[in-house]
């Protein structure tokens, strides 16, 4: 069975959740390795408490002995962490204290109890706060964050993770802002906004730079990968896991560089090509070996299931089966329910393709046992799935239709789940951000009214000692009043420089954002989102950008980009589209808004042609004199948006929606030197434009896309 059709219902679950592949989850990974060394440390921390007094440092020893128990001994971590409070608020240690609240609080989410987690967490906050520590005050809001997107609270995460930024951001901790940029995009991506999620991941990618911190640069290049995974684009997702396992090699850490290894070897497997299912039988062998090195069963149990389902692919079936068989052994040994599904549930596919039907069915059973428990509703689709092909096989046409009803009546209800979950993620990623805006421009109105106080309390001392001045020193008026022009004079003078510095501030801000969008910000502060039932998206990007980019200085590649995307800048300005962003090499405009109009879909594919010549034009002189030129796709789509500003103090204009992630899809599977439109613009657009069908392109949530290059005029 493919991941492809569950994907689509819910891909903000990985992969081997839903019946696919072992994909790392770093912490859960971390939690479940040999703990040999945390038992030694655990056993010092137990000595030194022997005959440590009732100080500030016996608090600190009885965290940290908690901290290392708090997974295999969790009662008698709870009980060191109460003794630790107790101790601390007796000697008024508030900041023992509030690192013992926090310890209380992972506790709490180590049982799954989140709300609880979160009230313990709040405890430490505010301890925090009275102690003005705020490095302190951002670990405990990203805590309350990840608490409450467990709890599927994503508005009150993104409050609490936007926060924490805004804290580390303050305190010009570059590393700390992008760590908390990664939980915004965790908590984005888990509400199926994925665009959004990108864009975050890029500017922690971007803060990270020469920052030499490996580890999160690592955790970046992973959810990087992790959501072009989740949108289907494999490719792309491979890039950034290489990336990845590059970081991984260089750190060393055996099990690092395994989980690394796997994820190269899922993308590949899922490119659908037999020689790339080859390679990815190569890493994950490679990571097997590691995994069997350092006797860590769970890597063992869920890599074997990915061998299992690589050689699926490459219809070597028995060799599939005896990978298959130790993963199911190992899962059972360590009760790894999710492996242990996803292991049968292979195992059923493996069995149904070879014909052996009735024997599938045995194992899809056992997987139709663990899906059923709650929180597995995405898995028991499948099961369902999978029971009504295997029924149709034989010929048990009765049961075969029960089981698609049942399938598609989960269907349906996931999908509608799924859309709720997606626009209650974009609204709380929007509040979020207003919100933050509102605090933003509350700190700078009590700046300003401090400011206007200091004035005035200045101003009225000067008249007072103007006054003491006039009655000892009346021969001294004259000069009193030759100051108070000067001072007049210069008054005036800022005043006309702060004139032109709101007109220049008014003018960057058009320059930003649309006309009508900029006067609705100054004047209210805020911009409503606002839903556009038709519009044009059209998206590039070049053709092997990153393989010409090694080649070039980052100077000389920042001045090739501005050469480009001006040029591209001056002909969305001529046909009346609106500029939306550029992430990278990729560039995005949109007709049809911020004013609606009816030739939205033309004037963008009469736009799409001209940035074609214009890329034709460039690379020709650029080939005559020797240098690297860039070839592009584009691909374009018409449909409903929703259009709005996101950003605290750098404001962008963005759009989302289907229709944006279908363009993005489509200039994925377009050519370099053509246009690839959708059929609902190739509607808009066939009477003038001579298109060209192409075939179809599956879709999430969408089905499967006509797509049609346009040639030329009609």
């Amino acid at each position: 069975m493919k991941n492809g059709e569950i994907l689509a219902l819910l891909s903000t679950f990985r992969k081997f959740i839903t019946f696919g592949k072992f994909v790392v989850l770093t912490a859960y990974c971390l939690l479940l390795r040999p703990t040999a060394i945390a038992a030694q440390t655990a056993d010092s921390l137990f000595k030194l408490l022997e005959t440590a007094p009732a100080d500030t440092h016996r608090v600190t020893l009885l965290t940290d002995l908690a901290w290392e128990i708090n997974e295999s001994e969790t009662e008698q971590a709870e009980a060191k962490i109460w003794e630790a409070i107790a101790l601390a608020q007796k000697l008024n240690f508030k900041a023992g204290e509030a690192t013992a609240w926090n310890g209380l609080g992972v506790v709490e989410e180590i049982r799954g109890n989140d709300s609880v987690a979160i009230a313990r967490y709040e405890k430490a906050l505010t301890l925090r706060r009275d102690l003005n520590d705020q490095s302190g005050a951002a670990r405990a809001l990203a805590n309350i964050g990840k608490a409450y997107e467990s709890l599927v609270k994503y508005q009150e995460s993104l409050t609490h993770h936007r926060e924490s930024f805004t804290i580390y951001e303050s305190l010009k901790d570059s590393v700390r802002m992008a760590r908390a940029l990664i939980n915004i995009s965790g908590v984005l991506s888990a509400g199926g906004a994925f665009q959004e999620a990108f864009a975050e991941l890029n500017k922690a990618r971007l803060l990270l730079e020469n920052k030499g911190d490996d580890a999160t640069t690592i955790r970046t290049y992973t959810q990087l990968g992790n959501n072009r995974f989740d949108l289907d684009m494999f490719s792309k997702a491979r890039g950034w896991y290489e990336k990845s396992l590059r970081l991984r090699q260089k750190l060393g850490d055996p099990i690092d560089i395994a989980d690394g290894l796997v994820d190269v070897g899922n993308a590949l497997d899922e490119m659908g090509h037999p020689d790339s299912s080859k390679l990815a039988v190569q890493h994950y062998l490679q990571a097997l070996g590691i995994y069997r090195a350092e006797a860590y069963q769970l890597g063992i149990g869920r890599v074997g299931n990915n061998l299992g389902d690589a050689y699926k692919h490459l219809d070597q079936f028995e060799e599939a089966l005896k990978y298959l068989r130790e993963s199911e052994q190992i899962q059972l040994e360590i009760e790894d329910e999710q492996g242990l599904m996803a292991t049968y549930n292979t195992i059923n596919d493996v069995l149904y393709r070879q014909g052996r039907i009735k024997e599938s069915l045995i194992y899809l059973r056992r997987c139709a046992a663990i899906a059923g428990k709650p929180g597995n509703e995405n898995a028991r689709l499948g099961v369902f799935k999978d029971f009504a092909r295997a029924y149709e096989a034989l010929g048990d046409y009765a049961k075969a239709y029960d089981y698609q009803k049942q399938y598609n009546d989960l269907r349906y209800k996931l999908i509608d789940e799924k859309r709720s979950q997606n626009i209650e993620t974009q609204q709380a990623n929007t509040s979020a951000q207003e919100r933050q805006l509102a605090l933003d421009r509350e700190r700078t109105n009590t700046a300003l009214r401090e400011a206007e106080l200091a004035r005035t309390r200045t101003f009225r001392n000067a008249l007072l000692g103007g006054a003491v001045l006039l009655v000892l020193l009346v021969a001294l008026l004259f000069n009193r009043n030759r100051l108070r022009a000067r001072a007049n004079r210069l008054l005036t003078a800022k005043n006309e420089t702060i004139e032109r510095e709101r007109q220049r501030a008014d003018s960057l801000l058009q320059n930003i954002l649309p006309e009508k969008t900029a006067e609705e910000l100054k004047t209210n502060g805020t911009v409503k989102p606002v839903h556009y039932e038709s519009v044009t998206v059209l998206f590039s990007d070049f053709k092997n950008f990153t393989t010409i980019a090694e080649t070039m200085s980052p100077e000389a590649l920042v001045r090739e980009l501005d050469e480009y995307f001006r040029a591209f800048d001056a002909i969305v300005v001529r046909h009346g589209l609106e500029k939306i962003k550029t992430i990278g090499d990729a560039y995005m405009c949109a007709g049809g808004l911020p004013e609606p109009n009816n030739t939205h879909a033309l004037d963008t594919v009469r736009a799409a042609m001209e940035m074609q010549q214009t890329i034709r034009a460039l690379a020709g002189k650029k080939a005559a004199a020797g240098q690297p030129f860039f070839e592009m796709r584009i691909g374009i789509n018409t449909g409903p948006v929703v259009a709005g500003v996101v950003g605290s103090h750098k404001f962008a204009y963005d759009i989302w929606g289907d229709t944006v992630n279908v363009a993005a899809r489509l200039e994925h599977g377009g050519e370099p030197g053509k246009i690839n439109v959708s059929e609902t613009t190739w509607e808009k657009v066939r009477e003038e434009f001579n298109c060209t069908f192409r075939g179809k392109l599956p879709a999430k949530n969408k089905g499967e896309i006509a797509m049609y290059f346009v040639e030329a005029s009609s």
